[in-house]
């Protein structure tokens, strides 16, 4: 995805490419561009605010001086060398292997930079953003399972940089030393580093499975629920008290696993400030279609594109039930990030204890004491939790009761 940040030039982010098992790369957790000495304050803002916790600069220490980076000194930055200082090397059109052949332990430091990253996206670039920036995204995205033709194809995304050239690059690597992870197992990167930077760049399989379930489904969805909410008595009794909640101490609003985007054009109409997000790129294009008043975008509820502690609210409406246990102290831990000090999360599912697989698509069903504990666990204080009894509605006929929860970030004189 090509980012809007006017003052550089190959700024995109790397997130959606596929992987050679059929997996994909994380929206956010790899991103690439050249330098940064150009950049206004609010672009500066812009990086911060794509959840971005370290920033390699691969520049040489006189590029550096030449043209300084706005994060210099930053916590999240860190320059990490590519090059030697003086080329001593014939350097080839058509191929990076020298390069990795002769900076071997630059290389390996600038690997290990990514791999140790605190959570959050990471940012790649040097001064032109196509040769270093190009050699070590390659590597990493090689790492976690990106196949030889999408990795130059990306490359190819840059200005005035063949596909080819990366194509060789990759192949040479292969003859030359057994692949990639064994070129850079042999120049000192450890198998720890490997599996972070897999781990970290590649996208958990549930996000995968739900993505590709929801959008096979969403017209058919859409076409089935449109207008549900209006009869749902009890729901729109919650979300109205939500609104009262954000309207309280108003700002930006995002509901997370929107949708074909009823809920969210609910609120909008009770004069909140919501946004839309969604995994799947096919019920985003429904809702922008069926509700062109409210914004919608492609995005994850696990890392999710929010400077911290920005929002009036969020809200979960029948969207956690596609996470597994295991992932979600982490979702609820970035609902806690980027809720401001006393900012309500809303969030609704069915009651019980099962796992259910309905069209390829996996479904959990919980406790609401369980969910209040693990909100509770990641800093989210309760107001609200209650059930009501199976309900049947024009659309469908419940089998169980239906949750519904309200936390809050604790305010900041806490």
């Amino acid at each position: 995805m090509i980012l809007d940040w006017p003052a550089c030039r190959n700024a995109r982010d790397l997130g959606g490419l596929p992987t050679q098992d059929g997996g994909r790369i994380r929206a956010g957790a790899l991103l690439r561009s050249d330098h940064h000495a150009g950049m206004s304050p609010a672009e500066v803002a812009a990086v911060r605010a794509a959840g971005v916790s370290r920033i390699v600069d691969l520049r040489r220490p006189r590029e550096l001086a030449e043209r300084p980076s706005p994060f210099a000194g930053d916590p999240i930055y860190a320059h990490v060398p590519l090059l030697m200082d003086e080329i001593t090397y014939a350097v080839p059109e058509d191929s990076y292997a020298p390069l990795l052949e002769h900076n071997k332990e630059h290389v390996a430091a600038a690997f290990r930079a990514v791999a140790e990253a605190p959570p959050g996206g990471v940012l790649v670039h040097c001064h032109g953003g196509r040769d270093r920036t190009g050699t070590l995204v390659a590597l990493a995205l090689t790492v976690a399972g990106v196949g030889p033709e999408v990795v130059a194809e990306d490359y190819a995304l840059t200005e005035q940089s063949p596909a080819a050239i990366m194509l060789n690059t990759l192949e040479q690597v292969e003859r030359a030393y057994g692949g990639v992870e064994a070129y850079l197992r042999g120049i000192g990167v450890e198998q720890r580093h490997l599996d972070a930077v897999r781990e970290r760049l590649r996208e958990p399989e549930f996000l995968t499975a739900a993505r590709n379930g929801w959008g096979a489904l969403a017209e058919e969805y859409a076409d089935r629920f449109r207008g549900d909410l209006t009869g749902r008595i009890w729901d729109r009794a919650l979300l109205s008290g939500f609104a009262e909640l954000v309207r309280a101490a108003p700002g930006p609003v995002v509901e997370v696993g929107s949708g074909p985007g009823d809920t969210a054009a609910y609120l909008h109409g009770l004069g909140l400030d919501i946004t839309g997000i969604d995994l799947s790129p096919e019920m985003v294009a429904v809702a922008r279609r069926d509700h062109p008043q409210v914004r919608f975008e492609v995005g994850s509820m696990t890392a999710l594109a929010v400077p911290d502690a920005s929002l009036a609210g969020l809200v979960a409406w029948y969207s956690v039930i596609n996470v597994p246990d295991e992932h979600l102290p982490a979702v609820f831990a970035e609902f806690h990030r980027v809720l401001a000090p006393g900012a309500p999360v809303i969030l609704a599912f069915q009651s019980g204890d099962e796992v259910r697989v309905i069209r390829d698509i996996t479904f959990h069903r919980r406790r609401p004491e369980a969910v209040t504990a693990l909100l509770a666990e990641a800093g989210l204080e309760p107001v609200l939790r209650t059930v009501r009894e199976p309900a049947e509605y024009p659309t469908q006929v419940e089998e169980v009761p239906q949750a519904y929860l309200v936390a809050r970030r604790a305010p900041a004189d806490r």
